[in-house]
């Protein structure tokens, strides 16, 4: 009876351990990706202040801040991980119920922040608005379709 206990034990204990390993690893893709957009949105803001006149034109600052962004852009989507839709998170379950779409749409912007780089990179402001302004509607449309409010 004893080794039945114990057996029962170790294995309660085994289980416990495994699913507090799993919440960990959610808790951690829900991190990155957070962090991944927040990075992004510093850098998109740069770009924009540019783009609006708040902020004095700089086409060498313009090419880093591009380059940062499209390097983000590459980063969340490791964090969208089976169970974390669970957590902390504006993602909706939509995400992961059409995945296909979801997958669609953060290839668009990654493919709008290379051409936000090879804008940047002509240094032309007017140029450079148009490219900014198709990367930012690619990843509102992802927002609006796949972000809670």
């Amino acid at each position: 009876m004893k080794k039945i206990i114990s057996l029962a034990l170790l294995t309660l204990f085994a289980s416990t351990a495994s699913i507090a390993q799993e919440d960990r690893k959610i808790e951690q893709a829900i991190k990155h990706r957070k962090a991944a957009f927040t990075l992004m949105a510093t850098y998109w803001s740069r770009i924009l202040q540019t783009v609006d006149g708040s902020r004095p034109y700089d086409p060498n600052a313009v090419i880093v801040d591009a380059k940062k962004v499209e390097y983000l852009s590459q980063l969340p989507w490791e964090g969208f991980v089976a169970g974390s839709e669970r957590g902390d998170t504006k993602a909706k379950d939509d995400i992961w119920l059409e995945e296909d779409q979801f997958k669609k749409m953060a290839k668009d912007l990654e493919t709008k922040t290379v051409n936000l780089v090879k804008v940047a990179e002509l240094k032309d402001q007017k140029k450079l608005k148009v490219a900014f302004e198709q990367a930012r509607d690619s990843c509102n449309a992802c927002h609006k379709e796949f972000r809670k409010k």
